[in-house]
């Protein structure tokens, strides 16, 4: 990256979002439930933007 800048940019967000859903193992219900879970929690304060479950559908 240019600068050494090691932040996450928003296609990087979009990327892992999208791989967790393809590569987490689990039926579609599951999956859309972590997705609501997971986006809920990373809005909820204290305002993080990560919900802390890596790898799940939704983060």
């Amino acid at each position: 990256m240019v600068g050494g800048d090691d932040r996450n940019h928003v296609g990087d967000y979009v990327r892992q979002f999208f791989s967790n859903w393809n590569e987490y193992d689990a039926p579609l219900s599951r999956k859309v439930w972590l997705t609501l879970k997971n986006r809920a929690r990373s809005v909820a304060p204290p305002f993080k933007g990560c919900c802390g479950h890596h790898g799940e559908p939704g983060c």
